[in-house]
């Protein structure tokens, strides 16, 4: 957590979090070594070597399961399926040592992650060039305005990533595809997790993540996870406390249904980042040097962000037996929020930034539910159908105090003297959105060589509401199809072919009045993945995609925002997992953009923070030493390519740049590990990209964990 003016002080809520963590840690010791014993080892995945003790005792075996509320129910994110998508299981986010969802994605291939900078505020990633929506738990997060719902990783379990457009899995998304946390739930086993870590920027935390057996059955279970953390942020005089709690708990009323009610609770509190700053003193030289990236742009004592997120989901499901299951998943959720930032949007071509603020108030309350019917249907020895059936609806009301943009004094960017007083005022932000879904979609499997699939379907939102007294109503219709082919050969050599659609209704209108359209996304992709038995269990995967999205808001003639225009981005993704042998693993990725975006009737461009090349690589070897304990290190390396803002800055290239990441995790018992990492090891300082703002990426991140596991 990041501290405040004057002494850090560690709050109650910190301390009664270590007391309960101690009071388990001495309460359990005995039971969990009888636990141990009787386990099995985990499943080796593709791609990874075997992971230390501590890592095997968090790492739930999702692919085992049935988990409802994932978008593996609606879209197979098996290896074998005919789309690109990927999970991140939860031993690949603590061994790369991810604060933020955003950081969890920075070893896949097409994400682009933290284009706008560190940001202790929400999460930022593009996907194949376009913004992705964002679910949790199969329950969309519903983003409006500066109401977003910022997800706790250490709540999480899983992340499944659906590349490009994708209305199938909730209706309406964004067409970089969807991003879907699977949170941590009860598990039918008796486990503990206790984190403690330390880090520079003043970074304190600690964590509990308990698992229980509440009856002799067994047919009760339940889950507590908690996390206290504090940490300061690049920016000089930018902190934030955050707090999570996460009770869960499942009821086995037979074999064959069960319900989970999932809860969670968590509260942010602080200074939030500033990363807005023009291209002058960043990308564009002064008389007086570049502008340090530790500025602070802002005014450090009108800056706060505060908010509250409380969720409460059911999660339902009956097997009827013959491969037919009836699944239904309500979730309640509410976002608090109490933001205010002053921002630099400019300069006056010398020393001083040109600064506005915006100031938000208010809440979102959601409703979501979404009931189906799963099946499978055996036509012959060699013909299988998977199909799915379902409807959802969604409901989110939003209400407070707005202002997008107010004029704040300007700033020295070289020696800067905050506290210049300046009026602020807001107007009724409301806006009240319904949307009602139907759904089928069907996977048809022909003699284990062919896999196809497909889906359709109907959407109906209605929005009504003002946005500083505009009109910000809409009431729209929207048909959705994807389908899917795979031939599976003896080979190991799969190729592919999918067509995917999404929609995105916008609220408002353009500088004629016109209602705004959904933007539009239409994906055509062509892949080859790879499993030769030569990999040792590798995989790889060549993927040749083409995004269009229609609707996108451009300037006519007269500089009048309508809707005429559109973005492409024609791509190629090469991403390998590979196991060099039992203790080595390696995984390389490289994508190839070519971005365009229409800024006018007769002017195209490049899309600007988007770059033409990029590649990571993460290397992972574990060795035993002295005594028996395992040793494993870890190296990645991410390149980004140059990036040019053609409609702002032209000619004025953002120059690429390759960030080292290294993690070191020492295991001093079978329940005890010391793990190590270093994000941007070497502290390069870069510009991540300029979008008429520009951005100076995340400094050098180092944080200390002492884990303690067992089941």
């Amino acid at each position: 957590m990041r501290k405040f003016m004057g002494k850090r002080t560690y709050t109650p809520i910190v301390w009664a979090i270590a007391a309960m963590a101690g009071g388990m840690l001495m309460a359990t010791p005995t039971r969990a070594q009888q636990t141990n014993a009787g386990s099995g080892s985990t499943p080796r995945q593709a791609g990874s070597v075997a992971p230390s003790t501590t890592a095997q005792a968090n790492d739930s075996a999702l692919d085992t399961v049935t988990v409802i509320g994932t978008v593996d129910k609606m879209q197979s994110l098996d290896f074998y399926a005919p789309n690109s998508s990927a999970v991140i299981k939860r031993s690949d986010i603590d061994e790369q040592g991810s604060r933020k969802l955003d950081q969890s994605l920075q070893y896949q291939a097409g994400v682009l992650s933290e284009p706008y900078g560190g940001d202790n505020k929400v999460e930022w990633f593009k996907i194949r060039g376009f913004d992705a929506s964002v679910s949790l738990d199969g329950t969309p997060t519903t983003p409006n305005g500066y109401f977003v719902w910022k997800p706790e990783i250490f709540g999480v379990e899983s992340v499944e990533v659906l590349k490009g457009p994708n209305s199938l899995v909730f209706g309406a998304s964004e067409s970089g595809g969807v991003v879907n946390l699977i949170t941590k739930r009860p598990q039918k086993k008796e486990s503990l997790l206790l984190n403690a870590e330390v880090g520079n920027r003043d970074r304190m935390g600690i964590g509990v993540d308990y698992n229980g057996i509440a009856n002799p059955e067994g047919t009760v279970y339940y889950r507590l996870v908690m996390q206290a953390r504090s940490e300061d942020g690049m920016q000089r005089r930018t902190d934030m406390k955050s707090y999570y709690l996460a009770p869960s708990v499942t009821v086995d009323f037979t074999g064959r249904t069960s319900l989970t009610l999932l809860t969670s609770f968590q509260h942010e509190d602080g200074r939030p980042t500033n990363g807005f700053l023009p291209a002058h003193g960043t990308i564009i030289d002064t008389p007086y040097g570049r502008i340090d990236r530790r500025t602070n742009a802002g005014e450090p004592d009108f800056d706060r962000l505060k908010r509250t997120q409380l969720s409460a989901g059911l999660l339902f499901k009956h097997e009827f037996g013959q491969g037919w299951t009836f699944t239904q998943n309500y979730k309640f959720s509410r976002l608090d929020l109490d933001q205010r930032n002053v921002f630099a949007y400019g300069s006056n071509g010398d020393r001083e930034l040109l600064r506005g603020y915006t100031f938000t108030d208010g809440k979102t309350t959601n409703h979501y539910l979404d009931t189906r019917l799963n099946g499978r249907l055996r036509l012959s020895d060699t013909v299988e159908i998977l199909p799915v059936v379902g409807i959802d609806y969604l409901k989110s009301d939003t209400s407070g105090q707005n202002n997008g943009f107010g004029m704040a004094p300007n700033l020295d960017m070289f020696a800067p003297v905050y506290g210049a007083p300046f009026a602020v005022s807001a107007t009724p932000y409301g806006l009240d959105s319904k949307q009602l879904g139907l759904y089928a979609s069907a996977q048809l499997r022909v003699a284990k060589r062919w896999n196809f699939n497909a889906g359709i379907r109907h959407d109906r939102a209605r929005s009504n509401g003002s946005i500083s007294g505009v009109d910000s109503g809409y009431d729209v219709s929207h048909n959705s199809v994807n389908v899917g082919a795979m031939y599976i050969s003896d080979y190991g050599i799969s190729p592919y072919i999918s067509r995917s659609e999404s929609f995105k209704p916008i609220a408002g209108v353009d500088g004629y009045g016109n209602t705004y359209r959904p933007y539009e996304g239409r994906q055509t992709e062509v892949g080859v993945k790879l499993e030769p038995s030569w990999l040792d269990g590798g995989t790889f995967t060549v993927a040749w995609f083409d995004i269009e999205e229609k609707n996108a808001l451009i300037s006519d003639v007269t500089n009048i925002q309508t809707q005429g225009g559109k973005r492409t981005n024609q791509g190629l993704e090469l991403q390998g997992d590979f196991n060099l042998s039992p203790s080595t693993a390696l995984r390389a990725t490289y994508t190839h953009n070519h971005s365009r975006q229409d800024i006018s009737d007769t002017q195209t461009i490049r899309t600007p923070l988007i770059p033409k090349h990029q590649a990571s690589l993460w290397l992972r070897h574990r060795m035993e030493v002295p005594g028996g304990n395992g040793l494993t290190i870890a190296a990645g390396a991410r390149y980004n390519g140059s990036t040019e803002d053609q409609r702002y800055h032209a000619g004025e290239r953002v120059p690429s740049y390759v960030l080292v990441d290294l993690m070191m995790r020492y295991d001093l018992t079978r329940e005890i590990a010391l793990q190590l990492n270093a994000r941007n090891l070497t502290d390069k300082t870069y510009v991540s990209g300029c979008d008429f703002y520009c951005y100076y990426g995340s400094g050098r991140t180092l944080d200390l964990q002492l884990k303690y596991a067992w089941r």
